[in-house]
């Protein structure tokens, strides 16, 4: 292999340790947060969206989210800055999809300790006790998490460096598993022959569950079929 080549593999090999950790602290803190405060659908889950765009949203979403942060998950991570949905000061950096669509810019909300960042995550009460989803195991869905794996660090696109999770009464799982076959799904979502600014959502679970990042590299992966390019 070409020293290039070399470097790639490298740094998806690191991408596959780094999801499945913030996969495995996500879920630990909830399931300290449910021993803390009882079950998920008693949280206090008010209507609310943290993400690139939370700018536009109203201060009563603004505050449902902080109080979620606050009261659920940072009390349970390890992170060294927290931003809330309104502090100006937070940086700001662009953000593509996984064919390079420009999506809005993201902010560094939760800088954890290992230099990887939360900048977005909404959560919805109604939504959490609704039975929408592709499966059982997508019904339920609280909200979803935005990670970036390297914060401001390039590239900066969907599937490549920044992931999707759903926040679900079971804790944390992410987007793009072989039971989702709607519009996240990674047939859909995950494939550079697609031109969308949301390519790039339903690659999280490939990422985890094959630990490779083959997409980046052939179209012809499928979870019932061909998991590698070679």
């Amino acid at each position: 292999m070409t020293m290039p080549t070399l470097i790639q593999k490298h740094q998806e090999r690191v991408t596959v340790t780094k999801l499945k950790k913030f996969m495995s602290v996500m879920n630990n803190a909830v399931q300290m947060a449910i021993n803390e405060n009882g079950p998920i659908e008693t949280w206090s889950l008010t209507n609310s969206v943290f993400d690139e765009n939370a700018g536009s949203n109203t201060d009563e979403s603004l505050a449902g989210t902080d109080y979620f942060m606050r009261n659920y998950i940072l009390p349970y991570v390890k992170y060294t800055k927290y931003c809330s949905p309104t502090d100006s000061s937070c940086h700001r950096y662009e953000r593509y999809s996984l064919d390079g669509t420009r999506f809005e810019s993201f902010t560094e909300h939760v800088l954890l300790a290992d230099g990887s960042v939360i900048n977005g995550m909404w959560i919805s009460d109604s939504f959490c006790n609704s039975n929408q989803g592709d499966s059982k195991q997508l019904r339920n869905v609280c909200g979803q998490i935005f990670y970036d794996t390297n914060g401001r660090t390039g590239p900066n696109k969907t599937g490549v460096d920044v992931f999707l999770f759903y926040f679900t009464k079971y804790g944390v799982i992410p987007q793009g598993t072989a039971l989702e076959t709607k519009s996240n799904s990674f047939g859909k979502m995950c494939n550079l022959s697609t031109s969308s600014r949301l390519n790039g959502y339903g690659c999280a679970a490939w990422v985890i569950y094959n630990e490779n990042m083959d997409y980046l590299h052939c179209n012809d992966l499928s979870w019932d079929g061909k998991k590698m390019c070679k």
